[in-house]
C-alpha cells in the first residue's frame, strides 16, 4: 500500500512539473507572438532609429489582415504619387507632423561576404563644407550631409518637384516595393512597414536605369485612416543632391 502511494505521489509530482513546464513554454511562445514591434516615439527628426535583428513576430503580423491590407494600399499610393510627382497626394499619406529621413545603408560588402552590421547614415542633400571629402563611403564616394523633410508642406514641395505639373499617370520611372512586411502593434494604432525597393525606368531611347534600397515606415492610425508618421528612405548607393538639406527642401519657403 505504501509503495503504491509512493508511486502515486511521484506520478503527481512529475505531472505538476510537466504541466508547469508546458505552461511556461506556452507563455513564452504567446509572449513572443504578441510582442509589440520596435515602435518608439515617432516622429522624431533628431533621432535615427537604427535597424535591429527582429523575430518574425516583430517583422510581420500573422493576423490583423484588414489593417495590413489597408497599410499596403497606402504604400501603393506612395509609389504612385512618387512616380507622378504628385506632392499633394503624397502629403495626404503622412501625418501633419511627419518626418522623412533619407539615409544610406553603410554595410560594407566584400564580394559575397557582408562585413559589419548595416547602419543608417544620413546622406543625400547638399554637401556641407566640413563634410567635403571626409563624409564618404568605404569606396570613397561622397555622401551628402543629409536631407530631412518636416511636415506636409515640405513633403508636398519635395515630392511635387517644386510644384511641376502633376502627371495623371506615372512617368517612365517606377518605385516598386516587394516583399512588404507589416507589423501591426497590439494597440492596433501603430504599425511598421519594412520593404525593399527597386527603382527602374527607361528614357525615350529605351536606355534603362535601376537603383535599389528599402523603406521602413512607422504608421499611425488617425481619423483619416492609416498615415505615415516617420519614414526612412534607405539607399544602397550614396548620393548627393542640391534639392534639400537637414532643414528641408530648396528653395526655402519665406517665413
Amino acid at each position: 500500500m505504501l509503495k503504491k502511494l509512493g508511486y502515486a505521489v511521484s506520478f503527481f509530482a512529475l505531472w505538476c512539473v510537466s504541466v508547469g513546464m508546458t505552461a511556461s513554454v506556452m507563455n513564452v511562445l504567446r509572449a513572443d507572438k504578441t510582442q509589440a514591434p520596435a515602435w518608439t516615439r515617432h516622429p522624431n527628426a533628431n533621432n535615427i532609429q537604427q535597424p535591429t535583428i527582429l523575430t518574425k513576430h516583430e517583422l510581420f503580423s500573422e493576423d490583423h489582415t484588414a489593417e495590413v491590407l489597408a497599410i499596403q494600399e497606402v504604400w501603393a499610393a506612395y509609389g504612385y504619387a512618387n512616380d507622378s510627382h504628385n506632392g499633394p497626394l503624397m502629403a495626404s499619406l503622412f501625418t501633419p507632423d511627419a518626418i522623412v529621413h533619407f539615409v544610406y545603408d553603410n554595410v560594407t560588402l566584400g564580394g559575397p561576404i557582408i562585413k559589419g552590421q548595416p547602419t543608417f547614415i544620413p546622406h543625400f542633400g547638399i554637401v556641407a563644407p566640413a563634410d567635403q571629402g571626409t563624409k564618404v563611403t568605404p569606396a570613397g564616394k561622397q555622401l551628402g550631409s543629409g536631407c530631412v523633410l518636416h511636415g506636409r508642406a515640405d513633403i508636398t514641395q519635395y515630392y511635387g518637384l517644386n510644384r511641376l505639373p502633376v502627371l495623371p499617370w506615372p512617368g517612365h520611372s517606377h518605385h516598386e516595393s516587394t516583399a512588404m512586411m507589416v507589423k501591426v502593434g497590439d494597440d492596433n494604432q501603430t504599425a511598421i512597414l519594412s520593404t525593399p525597393y527597386v527603382i527602374a525606368g527607361v528614357d525615350d531611347q529605351g536606355t534603362g536605369r535601376v537603383s535599389s534600397g528599402g523603406y521602413r515606415g512607422y504608421f499611425k492610425k488617425t481619423s483619416e485612416g492609416w498615415e505615415v508618421a516617420e519614414l526612412y528612405a534607405v539607399d544602397d548607393s550614396a548620393a548627393v543632391t542640391a534639392g534639400c538639406d537637414l532643414n528641408g527642401p530648396f528653395p526655402k519657403k519665406q517665413q
